[in-house]
């Protein structure tokens, strides 16, 4: 496998500055978990079953998980990544736990919001790569895949926002996710057709 990261710069900027909550789809997680393993980041991992497995397999990466969601225990999720960001980064799966797929759910902008803690909007793509048949799309790379890591613009949102203007935000996190993720999917494509990393600034 080859990786390369896209735009890490906009990364180390923020870092430099202080915490951030890092956003990302819930079916391009897999890359994203190895290239930041242990670094104490808190992710907001599900009360579901499921949940508590992905939550030990994370600690043995060096993550540090908040429970709950959107759907099930999400006021104390949102109270408990709160509280994270303030000695630790965040992550958020805006279409987890269960979807819909690439539409963000509101906790990741009402955590940005209370916390005042940017958002970094950040993907993976891999060329060849499995696509499951499940809800996210789950990507797993093949072997010898050409790997990308891709960082978007960051978000800083205000703390008091209109109903309209939360629904703008949100709307803007889809958009970037969406893509940065188009775009991660072409570098790593014409990477693994042409052997030549280009990327798209």
């Amino acid at each position: 496998m080859a990786l390369r990261f896209s735009r890490r710069h906009i990364e180390r900027r923020l870092l430099k500055r202080g915490r951030v909550i890092y956003a990302f789809w819930h079916g391009r997680l897999l890359l994203l978990a190895y290239t930041h393993r242990r670094r104490r980041i808190h992710i907001m991992i599900s009360e579901h079953r499921d949940g508590e497995m992905i939550a030990r397999v994370t600690r043995q990466l060096g993550f540090g998980a908040v429970r709950g969601s959107t759907t099930r225990g999400g006021i104390q999720a949102l109270k408990g990544m709160v509280r994270a960001v303030r000695r630790f980064d965040g992550a958020i799966t805006p279409d987890g736990p269960r979807g819909p797929r690439a539409v963000v759910q509101p906790g990741t902008i009402s955590a940005a919001q209370l916390s005042g803690v940017p958002i970094l909007p950040l993907t993976s793509a891999a060329y060849p790569g499995w696509h499951f048949s499940s809800w996210d799309r789950f990507l797993l790379p093949k072997p010898f895949a050409c790997c990308v890591v891709r960082f978007g613009n960051p978000l800083f949102v205000p703390r008091r926002l209109t109903k309209e203007e939360f629904e703008r935000w949100r709307l803007r996190l889809q958009q970037e996710l969406n893509r940065i993720t188009e775009e991660a999917d072409t570098i790593a494509k014409r990477w693994a057709q042409t052997g030549k990393f280009r990327d798209i600034p």
